[in-house]
């Protein structure tokens, strides 16, 4: 698994670096089975660790020195990385360096367009069979490359692409996250306004566009593997909102936005929901209140305005706010999850993984969500 944080990958000599992991895990019924399976500080050292089944695989000194925003999994052996300036695709099979301080070439490089002036915003997704990347732009704009564009070999400087649209003409009005499904061309994303869109990549047009789906900024969105038209949003206040994207009110029709459900446990902003990629009912939350709740919403009243309904376990390991979660991929380990948050130290900020899976049975048990 791989976890990614803005502004956690600076050390103390603003250098910005990615690390990837390797971890040995042990299958559910293993007398291994722990609940908190690793906990690693992420250091510049390697030698900064607190379980011997975890080791650093590879460490890569990013290209743009003070900026690594986001990281997410392509492949097995690719990554995606961005900056401010660009977006970087690793072969992790060729960064391989001789000193530390030796920093490894990029694969291919994504650019906005052919200025310099465009800035890479925080919002990165990948739909991984597809090899699209989408990232949500400064300037307001949904960008979207597809990597079978890139011609090996040629001298282009980056890779253009190949679909964008306007999704916010407001500056203040920040674009915070966006996720992309293999078998669609829906793009989902979310705003600090609040607002959640839609945006078919394919037909280049707005789908939804729903104005202040959430009171506050709108942390996060994460669409439905399994289920076609289910969307789940988070917001600022601590507020997740479940989605069917066919009965979302459309502002141009001048009417209320109004979710299948909501949920609300968490006591501060909700910055990641993740359904599991292996049930189609259980989603989890992570928040600023240093939590992270795993919820299943079979059953759900969706009509019941218990917003703490679903709710099924609650990991309190964390000191520090939580910003990002992963479901493991492997079925064999279906209920493991990986959380990261910051790690203060006189050092100064560097990050905390933990690696974890829940002691309860969470398809059956409510009573331990506390």
């Amino acid at each position: 698994m791989l976890y990614s944080a803005t502004n956690m990958a600076l050390t103390m000599t603003n250098e910005a670096y990615l690390s990837i992991l390797e971890c040995q895990l042990y299958p559910e019924g293993s007398p291994l089975n722990y609940g908190l399976v690793n906990s690693i500080q992420s250091a510049k050292r390697t030698s900064v660790k607190h379980c011997d089944n975890i080791n650093f695989y590879q460490r890569i000194l990013h290209h743009e020195i003070d900026s690594l925003q986001q990281a997410r999994l392509l492949t097995s052996q690719k990554v995606v990385t961005s900056g401010k300036q660009f977006i970087y695709v690793w072969d992790l099979k060729n960064t391989l360096v001789r000193s530390e301080n030796e920093r490894p070439a990029a694969q291919i490089k994504l650019a906005l367009d052919d200025s310099s002036s465009s800035i890479i915003g925080p919002a990165l997704c990948v739909a991984k069979n597809k090899q699209i990347v989408v990232n949500g732009a400064e300037n307001g704009y949904l960008a979207l490359w597809n990597l079978a564009d890139y011609q090996t070999g040629s001298n282009q400087r980056a890779l253009m692409p190949r679909n964008k649209n306007k999704i916010t003409e407001d500056p203040t009005n920040k674009i915070l996250s966006c996720d992309c499904k293999e078998d669609s061309t829906n793009i989902s994303c979310t705003s600090s306004r609040g607002n959640v869109i839609i945006w078919d990549y394919r037909t280049n047009k707005i789908a939804q566009n729903v104005e202040k789906a959430h009171k506050a900024a709108a942390m996060s969105c994460h669409m439905n593997p399994h289920k076609e038209h289910y969307l789940l949003t988070s917001s600022a206040d601590g507020i997740i909102e479940w989605w069917d994207t066919r009965k979302m009110k459309n502002v141009f029709k001048n009417s209320e936005p109004s979710p299948l459900s909501t949920f609300k446990q968490h006591q501060s902003s909700v910055n990641k929901v993740s359904w599991s990629p292996h049930n189609n009912e259980l989603f989890a939350s992570c928040s600023d209140d240093c939590s992270v709740i795993i919820w299943n919403t079979e059953g759900i009243n969706k009509n019941n305005n218990d917003k703490q309904e679903g709710a099924k376990f609650k990991h309190t390991g964390h000191r520090q706010k939580v910003l990002d979660i992963a479901w493991h991929p492997d079925p064999e380990f279906s209920k493991t999850i990986a959380s990261v948050s910051p790690f203060v130290s006189h050092h100064g900020v560097s990050g905390l993984l933990q690696v974890w899976r829940p002691n309860i049975n969470i398809d059956l048990m409510n009573k331990n969500c506390r």
